[in-house]
């Protein structure tokens, strides 16, 4: 998977990429060009370290997570002109965005409004994303007309894909993103990636705080939360400088310092099982002594197109699936005590692949 991250200047984006990462990037308050940050989130999943205890492989692999961080936005930017091709291009490919709100307090990096409001940082972010995508659009339309006079052999295609612009163009003239009127799988791997159609990517809010203790900070996360209810958007807190500077100390002295700021915990895994979820996938696993491993699939996924993942002659191959649930395995503790219970099962190209699924594929080529 992989996630944009956004925010306007001095949101601490940047900082949140460092603690999704584990990264270093080099932080800065100012906003402008700049290269792209690029890093990758192992995700954190129990299932992998349990079999990993029982099988003790050569390699152990956790599902991945790339996370992107661009310039920071200023406010205006999407109306004046539309965002930069350089912009739009390190974003394209992103399959969500995940956007770093303000809530943390600092003398030291002052907000260019003059005031913390997240609420009205997150309008500002969306009214940017809608306003640009609307420039973009504007901007095919009349070419669309152009082609379809000359290209008569492409009307078909044409007429279609005008009627989809214009009805993410009534969304965005409601005020609305367009992936709040469900673009379908074609629309947005013909229209929105090809078009850098930001609004039209599913997202999150990264709610950057520094002290849930704090009465000042809880109310900003309530009318955060508040705005992000009204875009149909999650919203994950994440103490990121406090989460990115724990990395310096032993795990086993992080929960005291998470405490203290009125957090439960790194946010890291929270801010990637949202991700997951507003993207609709999850993991089957596979296992032995040469490698645990998780593999990413889309929910709803069948067998043989899920043995695919692995290696395209084992799809084609395909000749059945041996399925334990991992809660099956945990509870037995291994695979022959799983068969005693009658819990292991064999299933064809057809079954639908769940979360957490342990499976062997059978093939032949």
């Amino acid at each position: 998977m992989q996630i944009g991250i956004i925010g306007l200047q001095t949101s601490g984006k940047t900082t949140i990429f460092n603690a999704l990462t584990h990264g270093h990037a080099e932080t800065s308050a100012g906003g402008g060009e700049k290269d792209a940050n690029r890093g990758v989130a192992h995700v954190p999943d129990n299932r992998i370290d349990f079999l990993v205890n029982i099988h003790h492989p050569k390699k152990t692999t956790y599902a991945s997570v790339e996370f992107t961080d661009v310039a920071g936005l200023a406010k205006g930017s999407g109306k004046e002109k539309g965002f930069s091709s350089r912009f739009l291009g390190d974003l394209r490919d992103m399959e969500a965005l995940l956007i770093a709100v303000r809530i943390f307090k600092s003398d030291s990096v002052p907000h260019p409004e003059g005031a913390v409001d997240p609420a009205r940082d997150l309008d500002a972010v969306m009214t940017e994303l809608i306003l640009a995508d609307m420039t973009v659009i504007e901007k095919r339309l009349p070419r669309i007309d152009e082609s379809w006079k000359k290209q008569v052999d492409k009307r078909k295609e044409l007429d279609k894909e005008k009627e989809s612009l214009k009805r993410f163009l009534e969304a965005l003239n409601n005020d609305q993103p367009i992936i709040s009127i469900d673009p379908t799988s074609e629309e947005i791997n013909l229209y929105i990636r090809p078009y850098g159609l930001l609004s039209g990517k599913q997202m999150l809010c990264a709610a950057n705080v520094s002290d849930l203790t704090d009465q000042d900070e809880l109310d900003a996360l309530a009318k955060l939360q508040e705005a992000a209810d009204r875009w149909k958007m999650p919203v994950v807190p994440i103490n990121a400088q406090l989460e990115h500077d724990l990395l310096e100390f032993p795990p086993e002295e992080w929960d005291v310092y998470f405490q203290e700021s009125g957090m439960d915990g790194p946010a890291r895994g929270k801010v990637i099982q949202e991700s997951y979820r507003i993207l609709k996938q999850h993991s089957f696993l596979t296992c032995g002594p040469d490698e645990v491993r998780a593999w990413t699939i889309p929910v709803g996924m069948k067998a043989q197109l899920a043995a695919g993942k692995i290696h395209s002659d084992i799809e084609r191959g395909f000749i059945r699936a041996e399925v334990i649930a991992f809660q099956d395995w945990k509870q037995y503790g291994s695979e022959d005590e799983v068969k005693k219970a009658g819990k292991f099962r064999l299933e064809g190209k057809e079954y639908v692949v769940q979360d957490g699924d342990v499976i062997n594929f059978r093939f032949s080529v």
